[in-house]
C-alpha cells in the first residue's frame, strides 16, 4: 500500500462511471475482470470481498486499487497466491495507464491446466485489466473544498448574501441561540477570496474553516 506515490494533484479526474465486467480465455485459464468505482479503501475492500463470494471456487481472485483520498492517493495490490509480482502490480499498472482513478479491477482466473510461467501472468492479467478498462464508461470529478463558516445573526444577510451572489450551494446550516454554522462547496482556488470576503462581510466574526477536500462530481 502507498500514499500519494507518484501522485500529482489535479483539479480534475475520472473515474469508472458504472461497474463493467470482461472476460477471455488465455490457454484454457479464464480470466474475468469486474471494474467498479471506489471512493474509499473501505469501498473497495467491501467490493473485493463480493467479488470473492461470487466467484468463491476460483483459483485466484487478484485485485488492485487507485482511490485519490483528498490530496493523496492511496494504493494497493495483491497477487492472491499467484507468484510475487506477477499480477496484482499488472493490474495496477494497467489502472495508472488507463487515466481512471478512484478504481477497482479485481482480476479473477479459474485455471484452465496449462502453467503460464511469470511473463504470461503479467501479460495475462496486466492484459485482461487493460482491456476492461478502455471498455470502462467514465465520468469526471473535480477537486473541491467543504467549508464551514461561523454567522453570528447580526451579519447573517451578508454572508449568505454573498454565497448567493458566488453561486455557492449551501449543503446545510446547523442553527443555535447565537447564529448559524454554514456548510458548503467551493473551489479550491477560491479559499484566499472568501477568506478575505468573510473577514469584510462579518467584521472579522466569520472566520472559515477548512474541513476535507475531496474530489466530487462535476
Amino acid at each position: 500500500m502507498a500514499f500519494g506515490k507518484g501522485w500529482k494533484i489535479v483539479e480534475r479526474i475520472n473515474c469508472p462511471a458504472e461497474k463493467i465486467r470482461f472476460q477471455k480465455k488465455i490457454k484454457g485459464s479464464k480470466f474475468i475482470a469486474s471494474v467498479a468505482p471506489a471512493y474509499s479503501p473501505v469501498e473497495g475492500e467491501e467490493f473485493l470481498e463480493r467479488i470473492k463470494k461470487e466467484f468463491w471456487d476460483a483459483t485466484h481472485n487478484v485485485f488492485a486499487y487507485q482511490i485519490a483520498v483528498g490530496e493523496e492517493a492511496e494504493e494497493k495490490a495483491s497477487d492472491d497466491g499467484e507468484p510475487t509480482g506477477s499480477s496484482g502490480p499488472p493490474v495496477l499498472q494497467a489502472i495508472k495507464g488507463s487515466g481512471l482513478t478512484n478504481t477497482i479491477v479485481v482480476v479473477t482466473r479459474y485455471f484452465g491446466g496449462t502453467k503460464l510461467g511469470i511473463g504470461g501472468l503479467i501479460r495475462a492479467y496486466g492484459d485482461t485489466a487493460a482491456q476492461a478498462l478502455e471498455e470502462t464508461p467514465r465520468k469526471e470529478l473535480r477537486l473541491l473544498v467543504y467549508g464551514r463558516v461561523r454567522v453570528p445573526y447580526d451579519f447573517f444577510g451578508n454572508i449568505t448574501g454573498f454565497l448567493e451572489k458566488e453561486g455557492v450551494r449551501i449543503e446545510k446550516i446547523d442553527y443555535d441561540n447565537e447564529g448559524g454554522s454554514i456548510f458548503f462547496w467551493i473551489e479550491p482556488g477560491k479559499i484566499e477570496f472568501f477568506e478575505f470576503q468573510f473577514k469584510e462581510l462579518g467584521r472579522g466574526k466569520c472566520p472559515l474553516e477548512i474541513i476535507k477536500k475531496e474530489y466530487r462530481l462535476c
